[in-house]
C-alpha cells in the first residue's frame, strides 16, 4: 500500500507541490499553503492579492535516516484595504526558525538520552542549533527567560 507524500508529511493546510530525493542531501519537499489567501492582522479582511513569494527550506524529522528539509513557498499578501503586507502563519515552525516545532521536540528528546554535539552529528546539525532548539523547548516548558543564563547550555545537559 502507497500512502501520498502529503499523508506521511501529516502537516495539515500544507499541499505538496514536488518531492525528490538528491544523493548526498536528502528528500526535498516542496510544499506550500492549500489556501490561496490570508486574513489582514490589521483590518481582519481577507485578501488574495500575493505580494511576494519567499521560499525558506528548513529541516523536518528524518524519513527512514534520510535527511528531510521542507522547501516552503512563505507568500506575502497584501491587503487591498490598509495596504499592509502580511506573511502567511505557518504553524509547524517557529518564527525565524530553520526547523520544525517537532524536529525541536524530537531532538530535545534525543540529547535527553545523549549529548549536545552526539545529536548534532547524527542530525547534521550544528551545535549551535540544537543548543538554540533546547533553549527554546526549555523555556517553552518552564516558561521562563532564559536570557539571564550562560549562552551555552551545553555544558548543563
Amino acid at each position: 500500500m502507497k500512502f501520498p507524500v502529503e499523508e506521511i508529511l501529516n502537516l495539515p493546510d500544507m499541499r505538496v507541490l514536488d518531492c525528490q530525493e538528491i544523493e548526498g542531501i536528502g528528500i526535498i519537499i516542496t510544499i506550500e499553503k492549500s489556501v490561496n489567501y490570508c486574513s489582514c492582522p490589521s483590518c481582519g479582511r481577507i485578501t488574495q492579492s500575493i505580494h511576494q513569494n519567499h521560499w525558506r527550506t528548513i529541516h523536518d524529522l528524518p524519513w527512514s535516516e534520510k535527511t528531510v528539509l521542507l522547501k516552503i513557498n512563505r507568500r506575502q499578501f497584501k491587503c487591498n484595504k490598509c495596504k499592509k503586507a502580511k506573511s502567511e502563519k505557518l504553524d509547524f515552525v517557529e518564527k525565524n526558525k530553520a526547523y520544525t516545532k517537532r524536529l525541536a521536540v524530537d531532538i530535545v528528546q534525543q540529547v535527553l538520552d545523549s549529548n549536545i554535539h552526539s545529536v548534532a552529528e547524527r542530525n547534521d546539525l550544528s551545535d549551535e542549533e540544537v543548543e538554540s532548539m533546547l533553549r527554546a523547548q526549555v523555556s517553552k516548558i518552564l516558561n521562563i527567560n532564559l536570557s539571564y543564563f550562560p549562552k551555552s547550555i551545553g555544558t548543563m545537559v
